[in-house]
């Protein structure tokens, strides 16, 4: 092989390898839109993302993204888990106590404020039976948050909790190190605004009807 030939295959795989990033961000999301985690899924993703990748020409763009597959695992586990809770927990409260089913929009201060895992979390939210993300407030890194049933503020709290744990998982299963040690910093100052002066818990509770 020619050293111009050469020169030219190594610079094909890096510009491949620089897209890879997008690729598995957009697989990433395809899976959490169709809500399955399988491998044909992530398959189909991955092609469906190649191919719109090619077709459409995209210049590059600057994903920063580190897959961490022990996280990665974990998140899969924390989103299958809470689809099937979620969706038992609303099928029988709207089956069986119809009249006692409330929601509220909760807000959540968000600890990361990269706009590519904000896209995450929001989208594996929604996802999530009886939670939709209505509104992200990037300005103040709160993110609103309507689930059902909320009929107490304890419930309030959990859902509270779980939106927090969700953006964690995703944080330390895709973010970079920067990222990740950002959001170590701001979850310890929230943590120390916690100490310092408790936040009741709580949100907006209405019944849900028409």
């Amino acid at each position: 092989m020619s050293a111009v030939g050469d020169r030219d295959h190594r610079t094909t795989y890096r510009r491949l390898l620089g897209r890879l990033p997008t690729v598995v961000w957009l697989t990433v999301m395809w899976a959490l839109l169709w809500g399955d985690l399988s491998p044909g899924t992530l398959l189909a993703g991955a092609g469906v993302a190649s191919l719109c990748y090619a077709a459409a020409r995209l210049p590059h763009l600057p994903v920063r993204l580190r897959v961490r597959p022990l996280y990665v695992t974990r998140l899969a586990a924390r989103i299958g888990w809470d689809l099937l809770w979620s969706s038992l927990q609303v099928a029988f409260r709207i089956l069986w106590r119809p009249a006692e089913v409330r929601g509220a929009i909760v807000a959540v201060p968000m600890r990361t404020d990269s706009d590519l895992l904000l896209a995450m979390v929001t989208a594996g939210l929604s996802l999530v039976t009886g939670s939709l993300v209505i509104e992200l407030n990037r300005e103040q890194g709160v993110v609103y948050v309507h689930g059902i049933p909320i009929d107490s503020p304890r419930a309030a709290q959990n859902l509270r909790r779980r939106v927090r744990h969700t953006e964690e998982l995703f944080v330390r299963a895709f973010g970079t190190a920067e990222d990740v040690a950002r959001f170590e910093a701001a979850e310890e100052e929230f943590a120390e605004l916690l100490r310092a002066s408790p936040a009741p818990g709580g949100g907006h509770v209405g019944k849900e009807g028409a």
